[in-house]
């Protein structure tokens, strides 16, 4: 049997690495920028975090008010929840994204192209279900983040740049997915599957700080994995032919 893989209709061949920066730069500023200006309706941002949060509590799932007070008990943890939410998204990200195009070159399309499927597809949510965070709608809830005065206080963006009603879903956890899935599906060792525990803490971390209740987070690694569903190359099958076999086929009179 003969294994031909065909690549996704989601996901775009390699381009030259020119290209390639240039193409993920563009994608970039267009998150930043519609994410900026995509419409911060306080009302509705509101009245979603309340159906999330009841939604939530209904489950025996809203543990976002436990966990930053523990956060808030503990300055050392907070310190170290701020510098893990401010260094991992913006950090960690790209530089798995370039070694992936130095050492798996093979996967990067369809890797790169699950990346940005997937930040596409939040934003589309951002846009249409605006969703005020825990540090704005769940009572008593401590900023941790901008308590530690990380990054001079801007651990959440520069002000007046950032749209304070996105949560959902959060691609926080989502790019977190995104990096543990690369290094699972990419990798050769056995320890490799210890990578899914980046994702687990980024998920403790956005919700004791009070930035994303834990639903965001199923929602951020949700659109990851459907996204590299959808652009993971596809295996077809076809029956070998030995070369003589087909040579005396087509010398074989009718």
């Amino acid at each position: 049997m003969l294994q031909h893989v065909r690549r996704a209709w989601w996901t775009w061949p390699l381009l030259a690495w020119p290209f390639e920066v240039v193409s993920i730069g563009l994608g970039y500023a267009c998150y930043a920028v519609v994410r900026v200006i995509a419409p911060q309706h306080r009302t509705a941002a509101f009245r979603h975090a309340e159906q999330v949060q009841s939604t939530e509590h209904w489950f025996h799932l809203d543990v976002e008010a436990r966990l930053n007070q523990v956060l808030a008990l503990h300055p050392a943890w907070g310190t170290a929840a701020a510098w893990w939410y401010a260094l991992g998204h913006f950090g960690v990200t790209p530089v798995v994204l370039v070694g992936l195009w130095i050492w798996r070159r093979p996967a990067y399309p369809a890797l790169r192209s699950a990346l940005v499927l997937a930040s596409a597809s939040a934003l589309a949510v951002y846009a249409s279900w605006p969703l005020a965070p825990p540090r704005y709608a769940v009572p008593d809830a401590d900023d941790v983040l901008l308590d530690q005065r990380v990054l001079g206080g801007s651990v959440h963006g520069v002000s007046g740049l950032v749209n304070d009603l996105a949560a959902m879903p959060s691609l926080h956890v989502g790019w977190a997915a995104w990096v543990a899935l690369v290094v699972v599906t990419t990798g050769r060792s056995r320890w490799r599957y210890l990578a899914w525990l980046y994702p687990l803490v980024t998920t403790l971390v956005v919700m004791a700080s009070a930035n994303h209740y834990l639903l965001d987070a199923v929602a951020g690694a949700g659109v990851v994995l459907a996204a590299h569903l959808l652009t993971r190359p596809q295996a077809l099958r076809a029956e070998r032919v030995p070369a003589l076999v087909r040579v005396r086929q087509r010398n074989c009179p009718g």
